[in-house]
């Protein structure tokens, strides 16, 4: 698609060759406003998703101005990235990306929208509503150790066992072998059961290192983490957060705001240090938010 004039992005598929500047422009956004930001990281997230979802970019004055990553799984597409160069803001950048992403695609188009009120204004419009808020949480080891114990046993799993991939599947909503192998090799992720009495409950994942964090990346994420039965929700994430505190200085994880877990989460002394919201488009998510940790804020 060429530029209609001067003023207009043009829009095209994102290749190899544009990593370089779509790594710039999410770094200028990850860190904006940090008076010492870190450096920069790895941009395997990135390399993920130009092989495995769909990126496009925007340009302007023949250079890339913004990028947006759609992650389409099963009945899901996943707004995943949506990222714009401070210089080129206000400019129709964002609104064209979103559109060529979101628009006439699957019933269950979906998003976590930061706080600025342009974003939720520019995915309000194209057709996602309001849902919940999703809190980012992050607690040291006391604290995590400290949450209520249960008869819960937290076994590791075997990466790639096909029963896991099920159960992904049937509580998140959507199959996705791809995205559950990438965290096992670029996040180091540790799969994880669940189980009470010898019988499953539950499953998770616990990612040792995380490529897009760069704050804190030492700290350990959790996530996914599913149960069929949200009676199970808050014994399986204090089982998942104690197992987590004697391997890591730090633990993180994304919480839904309707998720039983989480005032359990604050009581213990874990710190909201984000809250994004949860968009999604007309119909029931494709996925109970009680029953259900997120894997991270873009492979969601």
């Amino acid at each position: 698609m060429g530029a209609l004039s001067a003023s207009q992005p043009a829009i095209r598929r994102a290749g190899a060759g544009d990593l370089a500047a779509i790594y710039e422009i999410w770094y200028a956004n990850e860190v904006r406003g940090d008076p010492r930001p870190p450096p920069r990281g790895s941009d395997a997230l990135l390399r993920h998703e130009l092989a495995a979802a769909e990126v496009w970019v925007a340009e302007l004055d023949g250079r890339v101005a913004g990028f947006a990553a759609a992650i389409e799984r099963g009945p899901a597409v996943f707004l995943s990235e949506c990222f714009v160069r401070a210089a080129d803001q206000s400019r129709g950048v964002g609104r064209a990306l979103v559109r060529q992403l979101l628009a006439d695609r699957g019933p269950a188009r979906c998003t976590l929208a930061s706080r600025d009120p342009r974003a939720l204004a520019l995915y309000i419009r194209a057709g996602l509503r309001p849902r919940w808020p999703n809190f980012c949480l992050l607690a040291d080891p006391p604290r995590a150790a400290a949450l209520p114990a249960d008869t819960v046993a937290v076994a590791e799993a075997r990466p790639g066992d096909p029963a896991l991939e099920e159960w992904d599947a049937a509580i998140g909503g959507r199959r996705r072998p791809d995205d559950l192998a990438y965290l096992v090799e670029h996040s180091a992720a540790i799969p994880l059961w669940f189980e009470r009495a010898g019988r499953p409950i539950g499953y998770g994942y616990a990612q040792p290192r995380a490529p897009e964090e760069l704050s804190r990346p030492g700290a350990l994420a959790l996530g996914p983490i599913g149960v069929r039965d949200p009676a199970d929700a808050l014994a399986c994430v204090a089982a998942a957060a104690r197992w987590a505190a004697g391997r890591a200085p730090a633990v993180r994880i994304g919480v839904p705001g309707p998720h039983p877990a989480l005032p359990a989460l604050l009581a213990a002394g874990f710190q909201i240090t984000y809250v994004e919201q949860f968009l999604c488009s007309d119909g029931a998510p494709f996925f109970d938010p009680a029953c259900y940790i997120p894997a991270s804020s873009t492979l969601f």
